[in-house]
């Protein structure tokens, strides 16, 4: 998994941590880092929406506020250390059943946005099919979500 694709899948994970939120709050590592990531989220989300309202969009939510870096250092820590744990269990599964709930919460918000989300650009295929936004088909070998994380080549 080239690094590049790893980190374009952290920051949809990342993106879904927050859009979903409180969802993944029992991930967090204390609940010092759960309550930055709730004001992150709220603020984000809120910020999104009317942004997007100004700009005369009828999709309530813009792919390219939810992606914007957070000004908050520690709650951007806390955010990919659950994107990070989520991206790189060794059982597939788990990843599915714990990652599926942030992306059905994010889609309840707006379908269209989310996914489109999931299918960014340099999307790695093991998170589409997670996801479940990829068909896997019988040739499609199974993509592991990233057992020892990134790599370049």
């Amino acid at each position: 998994m080239p690094v590049a694709q790893y980190f374009i899948d952290l920051r949809v994970v990342a993106t879904l941590i927050l859009a979903s939120w409180p969802e993944a709050s029992r991930f967090a590592a204390t609940p010092a880092l759960a309550q930055a990531i709730e004001q992150e989220a709220v603020q984000r989300m809120r910020d999104s929406r009317r942004r997007t309202r100004r700009g005369g969009s009828k999709s309530p939510y813009g792919i390219n506020s939810l992606l914007s870096p957070m000004e908050s250092a520690l709650t951007m820590g806390a955010v990919l250390g659950i994107a990070v744990s989520v991206l790189e269990a060794r059982d597939k599964n788990w990843t599915e059943r714990v990652l599926r709930p942030f992306y059905d919460a994010a889609l309840a918000l707006n379908r269209d946005t989310f996914r489109r989300l999931a299918r960014l650009p340099g999307t790695s295929l093991a998170l589409q099919q997670v996801l479940g936004v990829a068909k896997e088909t019988a040739d499609t070998l199974s993509p592991e979500i990233y057992v020892r994380g990134p790599r370049n080549g």
